[in-house]
């Protein structure tokens, strides 16, 4: 594709626009608004809020309201629902349901990112109580401003993206998945951004940069533990970070380990704390956590512009879990000892509410009386950096214009627009403009560039020598006080790299009914990794003109990558950007299209897998195109699965292909460019259709054997294919009395296999272990014991001629008596056995009084008489009254002529096979 070409080449700078407004409107409450920007909050009327905590808007750099939401719903600038603004996985209950984050360096970009409120109700295992479920965690939403006419919308497929805060593979954590806090701070390039929320026992930065959110955070592990047991109430509270970006506060309004109530319902109260931690704004590592506040109720937290003091709200609660009103706590972060450092600046009652520092430096603070739930005022602290009471805080002092407020305040980026500065122009050789960005009226500054160099100048221009890194500092002089130094580390690059070898761009002209006239459609992202030259992290975009890419700032009207040239060997322009953005260089580019060289290999057979679909060799198929069309060795091959992706490059297939029949498309390219194009058919061939298992049987005996089968199923016969079983047979069958597993390949005249398996199984006559027979009872039962029961039918032919029915159960009941036969059938028809049963019955009773009825007592059948040995007859104490025979008319009831009286008299009788069995009558006088 490389060709040698004249080249131009050229260093541009541009920069970041003045960040100073971006948190002069405020949204909140109930339809409750105030405007900073005349320098006094103002309150506004025109807000379509409602909601009791989260909240979150974001201005122009002039003060102009761009967009505003809750947390679920996004209303633009005319206060009107966005097209796709509704739906955000935020939550007006959640403390910081939302915060607005810009992409940089893109003035039409930003990001909407949402916590949940994490609900007991969605966790535990009754669907039945779920409010809203699941619990959504943290996402992230995309507001573009140039859609909608200029209102800005979401764009569906930039919509609740998931970032991970919590062990997916932990069931309980991924109930609740995120705390309700989320704030946000520049990074410390001075370009990207960290969003950071807290989860458990850990802190989770995400870097947004000029590419976008990078969904892998940085993870922090702290000793601040706070209990998953009961985490609806400890997930509530702020988190915010300093303005000068090296400080987090966090507040838990809970540390209760589990959901357990009070006598009078309530949760247990006064369980929450504060905690500060170190944060490194390069790194987006949090660490050197100390808890400031224990045993406590806190909600609200918020540093000074200075970063000089943190505030807090807390609730005050009795032992009975009433609230009683709240206490607002100052605490100084320059002290030797800043737990100590806290002082009470006022308590009331009204409830603790949310605290955020604006554009002119104060900190308000919202907040309603605890009979109340609602308020039209807020409060402020006008001197946030004065000690103690010299701060100067003042109760419901803003007015809302009857409009309510609950808890929460919009949070914003306060490291952006109040501790901060700017700088625009970062490439060696180009003088480097510092600036102020915050509202303020500054008397004097001191810049230290880090190099050696100072400057006085508000507005400083400095030319670095070198490329690397410098830590700038800037000491402002405002009202006659001299501020807290400001720093940051700025990078200095060099220009982005070019090569003195042009670069030529060559497609194929294969998109017309002209092949000579010079004229296609061209991918120019296929030039990126030339002009690269390794330097991976430059952003790349193409214009027709000079003029177009240097007024181009933000990199947003550049050509389509897919491209077609007006004219023969067109001359575009590249611009190669840094990450930074503020510097680029410029290259031309030649569009040469090429005569065509038209590739007409073979078709390429694959077997299917299933569903009419096969897996296509295509890296094979590129020796096989090699050879058939005796292609040069310095050709490429790569294969598309459309005309137009094969004449663009783009989405070219992999080594392997599976689809359906198709065509395939080909780009043939050399040194010079594209050599070719051309297509072959890809084929799916047919599999032999075959049924692919098969359970059978064979009888036990020598002379069983049981036919295996291919399993061919028509119209296909036999003579169709060949055959190679597991056994080393090539018949479409076999003959075989041997229990086990059988395979055969199955291939037909295309190559294709299909394999079917046979389980061949012994089927064999049923072995009794033992005949359990039960007679001389009222019920007379037979189990027959064996192994393998199911495998068999029972049923008893009866000495009368008569039978049962085939059964499955191997167990009789009521079987009278008599000598029968027991028959067991295998269910495979492998023939059946039998056995003889000899089933004794007797009377229950008899009565010897001569009227010729019941006069004698035996075992009844004659049939069985032969089978029997000795019948012998016991009085209930065991003595041996008599013994008969069963051919005699039995006992009479006598004993030595003696009538024996009324009673229970016991027997036994013993069969000639051994068997011996007994049981017992009444005689009855």
């Amino acid at each position: 594709m490389k060709k040698k070409l004249l080249l131009l080449v050229m260093i541009f700078f541009f920069g970041n626009s003045f960040a100073q407004k971006e948190a002069a409107v405020w949204y909140f409450g109930d339809k409750a608004g105030l405007d900073f920007n005349s320098g006094t909050p103002v309150g506004l009327l025109n807000g379509k809020l409602i909601t009791r905590e989260g909240c979150a808007s974001i201005s122009d750099k002039n003060g102009n309201i761009l967009f505003y939401t809750d947390g679920s719903t996004v209303y633009n600038k005319l206060h009107q629902i966005m097209p796709n603004g509704t739906g955000l996985l935020g939550h007006v209950s959640s403390t910081q349901s939302a915060i607005i984050i810009p992409k940089p360096n893109n003035p039409y970009i930003y990001y909407i990112f949402t916590v949940d409120e994490p609900l007991e109700e969605n966790a535990d295992d009754n669907p039945l109580n779920d409010q809203d479920a699941p619990n959504n965690g943290l996402h992230y939403s995309q507001v573009d401003l140039r859609l909608n006419n200029g209102l800005g919308d979401i764009p569906s497929n930039e919509k609740n993206i998931h970032l991970i805060t919590y062990n997916p593979n932990n069931n309980e954590e991924t109930k609740f998945k995120c705390s309700e806090k989320i704030t946000a701070v520049q990074h410390g390039d001075g370009v990207s951004f960290w969003v950071i929320t807290h989860f458990l026992d850990s802190f989770y930065a995400f870097k947004i940069s000029n590419a976008g959110v990078n969904k892998t955070p940085v993870k922090s592990t702290t000793p601040l533990i706070v209990p998953l047991g009961g985490y609806h109430s400890n997930a509530i509270g702020y988190l915010k970070s300093s303005p000068n970006g090296s400080k987090l506060a966090i507040v838990n309004s809970s540390l209760n380990p589990n959901n357990e109530r009070g006598p009078k319902g309530n949760l247990k109260k006064n369980t929450g704390n504060v905690w500060l931690f170190n944060f490194d704004a390069s790194t987006g590592i949090v660490n050197n956590g100390i808890a400031i506040l224990n045993g406590s109720n806190p909600y609200g937290v918020e540093f000074s512009a200075k970063s000089k003091k943190l505030y807090v709200t807390t609730n005050l609660f009795d032992s009975e879990g009433i609230n009683h009103g709240s206490s607002l706590f100052q605490y100084n972060l320059k002290s030797n000892n800043i737990i100590n450092s806290k002082t009470e600046i006022e308590t009331s009652n009204f409830v603790a509410g949310a605290l955020q520092l604006a554009i002119d430096e104060k900190i308000y603070r919202s907040g309603y009386p605890v009979l109340q739930d609602g308020y039209d005022k807020i409060s402020v602290i006008n001197n946030p950096e004065l000690d103690g009471l010299n701060c100067n805080y003042l109760q419901n002092q803003i007015d809302l214009k009857n409009r309510i407020v609950h808890l929460g305040l919009p949070p914003f980026i306060t490291s952006l627009f109040l501790y901060s500065f700017n700088y625009e122009r970062n490439c060696l050789g180009q003088a480097t403009h510092f600036y102020i960005n915050s509202t303020e009226t500054v008397d004097s500054v001191v810049w230290n560039f880090g190099d050696g160099t100072t400057s006085n100048n508000k507005d400083a221009y400095h030319t670095y020598l070198s490329p690397g890194d410098y830590k700038v500092t800037l000491i402002k002089t405002v009202n006659g006080e001299e501020r807290e130094p400001i720093e940051k580390t700025i990078t200095i690059y060099n220009s982005p790299k070019t090569t003195s070898t042009p670069y030529k761009l060559i497609q194929c002209d294969t998109q017309d009914n002209n092949s000579t006239d010079g004229l296609a459609s061209f991918n120019l992202d296929l030039a990126n990794d030339f002009l690269r030259t390794g330097q991976t992290d430059i952003e790349i975009y193409y214009y027709k003109s000079i003029s177009e890419a240097n007024e181009d700032k933000n990199n947003l009207n550049a050509l389509n990558p897919i491209y077609r040239n007006s004219i023969p060997n067109e001359i575009i322009y590249a611009k190669l950007v840094l990450p930074s953005g503020s510097c680029y260089s410029i290259q031309n580019i030649m569009l040469h299209a090429n005569p065509n060289i038209t590739l007409l290999p073979s078709v390429l057979h694959a077997c299917t897998n299933g569903n009419n679909k096969a897996e296509f060799d295509l890296e094979n198929k590129t020796l096989q195109i090699r050879n058939e069309l005796n292609l040069p060795q310095n050709v490429i091959l790569t294969y598309y699965s459309s005309k137009n992706d094969a004449d663009l490059g783009i989405n070219p297939l992999g080594k392997t292909y599976t689809s359906s029949s198709k065509t395939i498309f080909i780009r043939a390219e050399n040194e010079d460019g594209c050599f070719g194009t051309g297509q072959f058919d890809i084929n799916v061939d047919p599999s032999p259709s075959v049924a692919l298992s098969e359970n059978k049987i064979v009888c036990e005996g020598s002379n069983n054997f049981a036919v295996l089968d291919a399993g061919i199923i028509f119209p296909a016969t036999e003579n169709d294919f060949t055959y190679l079983w597991n056994t080393n047979e090539t018949s479409p069958t076999i003959r075989t009395n041997k229990e086990g597993k059988y395979n055969v390949t199955i291939t037909n005249n295309l190559g294709c296999k299909a394999t079917r398996n046979i389980t061949l199984t012994l089927s064999k006559l049923a072995r009794i272990n033992s005949l359990q027979i039960k007679d001389l009872q009222k019920n007379n039962q037979i189990i027959v014991i064996l192994d393998n029961a199911a495998a068999y039918r029972y049923k008893i032919i009866f000495e009368d001629g008569t039978s049962t029915p085939f059964q499955n159960n191997p167990i009789f009941e009521n079987i009278p008596g008599g000598i029968h036969q027991l028959i067991i059938e295998n269910i495979d028809g492998c023939g059946q056995i039998n056995s003889e049963l000899v089933v004794l019955e007797a009377p229950l009773f008899f009565t010897p009084n001569g009227d010729g009825y019941n006069d004698f007592w035996n075992v009844k059948g004659s049939s069985v008489s032969l089978t029997i040995q000795n019948i012998r007859i016991f009085n209930r104490f065991g003595q041996l009254i008599k013994e008969i025979t069963p051919q005699s008319q039995g006992w009479d009831g006598t004993i030595n002529e003696n009538q024996l009286p009324s009673d229970d008299y016991w027997f036994s009788v013993k069969l000639k096979d051994g068997r011996e069995t007994k049981g017992h009558f009444s005689l009855k006088r």
